[in-house]
């Protein structure tokens, strides 16, 4: 697998902010993460936690695998696990793994999320306008956070929702959870940069 590093993300979330011309003190004002936390991620000293990268992303209106740098679709579909770019929480230990970048350029990410036993990821921001997000449950409890609705799904369960609200989940346990999440960004008015899970998210 390929893993994020500190210096992978710092060097993506600044390339990206400089693509758009910005400060980090303008990126802090438009995705709500302080100016000393972005100077500390763009400086390989913090590894931001998932719902962090989700608001700048958010902020930049693209996707935490925009944000990355994840190159655009390959030449044939065949992803190997081991080859899938894999993003670990720093604090919670949930990981965050890109199943698809060849649907990335058609305005669909696929991605799927494994939780240790108790863990979660709350409060990501939502993603754009006419976003449809689907979560589907490999293994495990889990629980969605669905603006102020929570829904309770088990392995082989799915729940499909407008994905422009605050969302997130949480391992009920026992054990580790697996989620696999589909989110359409193509009626959104940006399709070709989606946000999401992603904008993680979520």
């Amino acid at each position: 697998m390929t893993n994020q590093t500190p210096y992978d993300i710092a060097a993506g979330i600044r390339s990206k902010r400089e693509q758009f011309g910005w400060t980090q003190a303008e990126l802090a004002r438009r995705s709500g993460v302080s100016k000393a936390m972005i100077c500390d991620i763009e400086a390989a000293k913090k590894s931001p936690t998932i719902r962090v990268l989700g608001q700048l992303a958010a902020g930049m209106g693209v996707s935490i695998s925009d944000l990355l740098e994840v190159e655009g679709a390959p030449k044939a579909d065949v992803c190997r696990r081991a080859d899938q770019r894999l993003l670990t929480d720093p604090e919670s230990g949930v990981e965050r793994r890109l199943v698809s970048p060849a649907l990335m350029r058609r305005g669909i990410e696929v991605i799927e999320y494994t939780y240790p036993d108790q863990t979660g990821i709350h409060d990501f921001p939502p993603h754009r306008e006419g976003a449809v997000e689907l979560a589907f449950v490999l293994e495990g409890n889990v629980r969605l956070h669905i603006a102020q609705e929570a829904v309770d799904l088990n392995a082989g369960d799915s729940v499909t929702y407008d994905a422009n609200v605050v969302h997130g989940e949480t391992n009920l346990g026992p054990g580790t959870a697996r989620v696999l999440f589909i989110i359409d960004y193509t009626r959104t008015a940006r399709a070709s940069g989606p946000c999401g899970h992603g904008a993680l998210p979520i």
